[in-house]
């Protein structure tokens, strides 16, 4: 059996879209990823989550309806409690 979106050009996963907004974001010298997506082909709201240097992930349980209220949500955390909750931390549900 292929996959059938095994020939989507996307850099992360072919199963997932991701939003523009995913990307790169380095405050105090602490450096992360934030990663929105959804699955391929589907409105279905967006997910976030956010990897560390040490590729510890944290991940919001709650779907976002844009992908940029998604993205507000991750400023909001590093506003609130600062870049350094993200690093070297073991897997943690938000919200």
């Amino acid at each position: 059996m292929t996959d059938s979106l095994a020939g989507v050009d996307n850099d992360c996963n072919p199963h997932f879209e991701y939003s523009p907004l995913s990307r790169p974001f380095i405050a105090d010298g602490i450096s992360v990823i934030v990663e929105i997506f959804r699955p391929f082909g589907e409105d279905c709201g967006w997910n976030l989550q956010v990897v560390d240097e040490g590729l510890d992930i944290t991940v919001w349980m709650d779907v976002f309806d844009t992908d940029t209220e998604a993205f507000e949500q991750f400023l909001q955390t590093v506003e609130l409690e600062g870049i350094e909750s993200f690093a070297a931390t073991p897997v943690k549900p938000l919200h």
